[in-house]
């Protein structure tokens, strides 16, 4: 039997759209506990955290499930470094953002 009779491209798309959900619902509760701070914080970084982790886990992930899905189903490689990153800065920026305002109260 060859090795990739046993590729299920359905389900490497599905755990893709499901890592980016729990990402995007991760950074949600993260902006939340920011928002609810009691030490007077800024409520801005955790807005906008709750506004990304939405954004990745309403919008990027069907998205990119669909992408990811058509990439394997066409042989190609699902791998989408710059959305990665992207997503990545976006959150070190907003992480340390709301740092810097916990530093400077």
């Amino acid at each position: 039997m060859k090795d990739t009779a046993l590729l299920d491209a359905g389900a490497q798309a599905e755990r893709t759209a499901l890592a980016w959900q729990r990402t995007g619902l991760s950074a949600l509760g993260v902006g939340a506990l920011l928002v609810h701070a009691e030490s007077g914080t800024d409520p801005i970084p955790g807005v906008l955290l709750m506004a990304a982790g939405a954004m990745a886990a309403a919008v990027l992930a069907p998205l990119r499930y669909r992408r990811v899905l058509y990439s394997l189903r066409s042989q190609r490689s699902p791998v989408a470094p710059r959305t990665t990153a992207a997503l990545a800065m976006l959150v070190c920026v907003v992480v340390a953002v709301a740092a810097a305002s916990l530093v400077l109260r």
